[in-house]
């Protein structure tokens, strides 16, 4: 189950659906516990937290705590990733971050519309694994990053910095400004699903594919 705990965002990433919405558009606590009790009587217990970006939405540590029989996976760009941030999160003992990885220190600021997201997104993924998070990291896999996301390289690095999982979902063009010319060709998703089996088979982490 995803929720959408708030649109706010301190980014501006090529494609969103969420730019352009109306400002302090959030989900009260008391609605957000509402819908977590109804999902778990209905024998849900996982959930990912989305925005926006989630760790905006000030409440979320205490909704972690009072759900602790539910796990939590957080879809969150990192810039706000302190080590006391990551600290609260281990303290919580019941969420993922899943941290966006969307290219290298050129193109995650052009993709982003923030500077040193790269940097920001590096960082997060460390202050993350050294509270002792299970981490993953996702990409939104696009023209402009499509090598990056087929590259070894790419993949041992995380695998060296101790990441648990990869988690790849190809861009789709939505929002004010779509930029259509990012999406891939079926060529190129063909290749990525292939990437995606043959590196589940030769590395030592978890690939996933929405």
């Amino acid at each position: 189950n995803f929720i959408s705990v708030t649109d706010d965002c301190n980014l501006n990433c090529q494609g969103c659906w969420v730019v352009g919405k109306e400002k302090n558009c959030r989900l009260k606590p008391e609605q957000l516990n509402r819908i977590i009790d109804e999902t778990k009587k209905a024998g849900s217990y996982f959930f990912g937290i989305l925005g926006g970006e989630p760790l905006l939405y000030k409440p979320l540590p205490e909704i972690f705590k009072k759900h602790s029989d539910c796990y939590f996976q957080l879809f969150t760009n990192g810039t706000l990733i302190t080590p006391e941030v990551a600290e609260k999160l281990r303290q919580c003992a019941n969420v993922t971050p899943l941290i966006s990885f969307e290219g290298d220190s050129e193109v995650a600021d052009i993709r982003r519309g923030g500077k040193n997201v790269f940097q920001s997104a590096n960082q997060a993924i460390d202050n993350c694994i050294q509270a002792g998070l299970i981490t993953g990291v996702a990409i939104s896999v696009c023209k402009s990053n499509l090598k990056m996301a087929m590259s070894s390289e790419f993949i041992k690095s995380l695998i060296e910095k101790g990441v648990s999982y990869l988690w790849y979902y190809i861009y789709r063009p939505v929002g004010q400004q779509p930029e259509y010319a990012l999406a891939l060709s079926q060529d190129e998703i063909r290749q990525l699903r292939q990437h995606m089996v043959d590196a589940r088979m030769e590395y030592s982490i978890a690939i996933i594919d929405t």
